[in-house]
């Protein structure tokens, strides 16, 4: 029998409130899927229940087979920030629009940097063997240190880095922010220093957190600038990137013997 009703497909992670707020609709259908699920299966579900006219994707890959499959497909969102999985160019030959969520994750994001920062700092992953195994006495030997008076450099000033320079300024630390697209005024009036030259800012910094998306221009700057910079006679900076799309420019990093990496991506 036909209906007015719109079938949304959304993700098993999508928040309860959000989920809420459609399932209040008398025009909409849900129908969940799992995050985990494969591009065969995915694709073979969409083609079971359409037509399927929206879908909230989490980190599922979205392109021509599923929009085949969907049959009438209207909008697809994302419950994030990033796209990297979307096929952007099938979705505009369709004159489908790609919706973003843009707070959403940004201040999780930014406290999963300074997470990672106080874990470092702190040595936990230590300190935490150390207890288990009843070796109390050897943590004189590995002491943590502070992120008080160090200093963060901070590569993109947007939702999330500029929430990660609020919560580094409340540790007392002292925050560079390299980011061609913002004004120094503006970073300024953050209470930050703003830096032109990334190769010169690098040396200056303990900490260096990533917060921009991936281009084929910030690509190249992680290229140029991150990977070479990792001198034998002096520490490396400790590095968080919490943009989704980075594992090429992390494992470059990481195969410097004096490089600290870590990954937070929660966008």
């Amino acid at each position: 029998m036909a209906t007015n009703k719109k079938k949304i497909f959304v993700t098993e992670s999508m928040s309860q409130l959000g989920r809420a707020l459609l399932k209040e609709r008398e025009d909409i259908e849900l129908v969940e899927f799992p995050n985990m699920i494969s591009a065969k299966d995915f694709e073979a579900m969409l083609k079971a229940q359409a037509p399927v006219h929206g879908v909230a994707l989490g980190g599922t890959r979205f392109g021509e087979p599923e929009l085949e499959a969907s049959k009438d497909m209207k909008v697809v969102t994302r419950i994030g920030v990033g796209f990297d999985a979307v096929d952007v160019p099938a979705l505009s030959r369709r004159k489908v629009p790609l919706m973003v969520a843009g707070t959403a994750n940004s201040p999780s994001v930014a406290e999963q940097a300074l997470f990672m920062m106080l874990t470092l700092a702190k040595r936990a992953v230590e300190m935490h063997a150390i207890v288990r195994d009843g070796r109390w006495g050897h943590r004189l030997g590995m002491l943590p240190y502070d992120l008080f008076g160090k200093t963060v450099l901070i590569v993109g000033f947007g939702r999330i880095g500029t929430r990660t320079a609020k919560r580094c300024l409340a540790m007392e630390m002292n925050v560079l922010v390299y980011d061609p697209y913002k004004p120094a005024t503006e970073i300024k009036a953050a209470g930050c220093e703003p830096v032109s030259d990334l190769d010169a800012a690098l040396p200056r910094a303990d900490f260096v957190s990533i917060h921009c998306p991936k281009t084929p221009e910030t690509s190249s700057t992680s290229r140029r600038s991150m990977t070479p910079w990792c001198p034998a006679s002096s520490p490396a900076p400790v590095s968080m990137c919490s943009s989704r799309s980075r594992r090429r420019q992390v494992i470059r990093c990481l195969s410097c013997p004096t490089s600290s990496w870590r990954r937070t991506s929660r966008a």
